[in-house]
């Protein structure tokens, strides 16, 4: 017995539901084809028109794509989706113990445990996020960020917006610096630009600087050192992928949604965070 994919939103055995089953088989289809599968398959006494309004909708919501009045499931969508569901699953089977805010920060210094890199990540950016809301006029309002490669900016691009949206917004000072020098970090940078961050690229090949990555947001220190195994298979990534055209984001999201024990650190230090600030700032001079 073969296993049957439905839409999540569509009633099981509508018009609708049953082209996108077909097409999950069987590829391309005109709509004639479909029509014919419909009504021997599942024996609806379907009409032309029905299942052309049914294909016109689903090209709207681009979980199909035409070619030559063919029909097939569209690829783009289906990676959309199974990374919807990656979170999902992940938000669901972590959300007792997973932290979710500035109030995990407990005293000068908190470690916690994370169980990918993905993980890490977003709550990195909802404790930016969280910053943010906080940030109040007269507050220490400069911000350095320290990466080997940006690569968040390819799975969370609209996150990133709406970061940097934000430190404009609340007339932050951002001086970000990454360490690796490919020509997909090259072209990350430009987006940064283009959103509005000016990327420093400080080429390095020291171990450290591959795994490291910092952040400062006010008086708060964020860190994290990649494990090993992943610091080499991102780094394969980026010598691998040279152009965004070209980008293979399903092996980016299994890379860094790859489980494996991950911690970060964040200290509450106001002197530090600025001698880290001024680190950084050295390298951009």
């Amino acid at each position: 017995m073969s296993l049957e994919i439905s839409l999540p939103w569509a009633k099981k055995g509508t018009v609708e539901d049953l082209v996108f089953t077909i097409l999950t088989k069987e590829y391309p289809l005109r709509i004639i084809d479909l029509m014919n599968f419909i009504r021997k398959r599942y024996g609806k006494g379907v009409t032309f028109q029905a299942v052309r309004k049914a294909v016109l909708q689903l090209l709207e919501k681009e979980v199909l794509v035409e070619k030559s009045h063919k029909y097939t499931i569209n690829v783009e969508w289906v990676l959309k989706s199974k990374k919807l569901i990656d979170e999902l699953h992940e938000d669901l089977q972590n959300k007792k113990s997973k932290p979710r805010s500035m109030e995990s920060i407990k005293g000068e210094i908190t470690v916690l445990d994370f169980n990918s890199l993905n993980e890490l990540m977003r709550f990195w950016q909802n404790l930016i996020d969280d910053w943010f809301k906080n940030f109040k006029k007269g507050d220490y309002g400069i911000n350095y960020y320290q990466a080997a490669h940006m690569w968040e900016g390819l799975l969370h691009p609209d996150t990133e917006k709406s970061v940097m949206y934000q430190l404009k917004e609340k007339k932050i000072k951002s001086y970000t610096v990454t360490t690796g020098n490919t020509p997909l970090d090259r072209q990350i940078a430009k987006f940064y630009a283009k959103i509005g961050i000016t990327v420093h690229i400080i080429p390095s090949g020291s171990s450290f600087d591959k795994s490291y990555y910092v952040g400062t947001y006010g008086d708060l220190i964020v860190q994290t050192q990649y494990p090993p195994s992943i610091t080499k298979m991102l780094d394969n990534f980026f010598k691998k992928n040279k152009s965004l055209k070209d980008l293979d984001l399903v092996d980016l999201s299994n890379i860094v949604n790859q489980r494996i024990p991950i911690k970060l650190t964040i200290i509450k230090d106001l002197a530090m965070a600025k001698q880290i600030n001024k680190s950084i700032y050295s390298y951009i001079e």
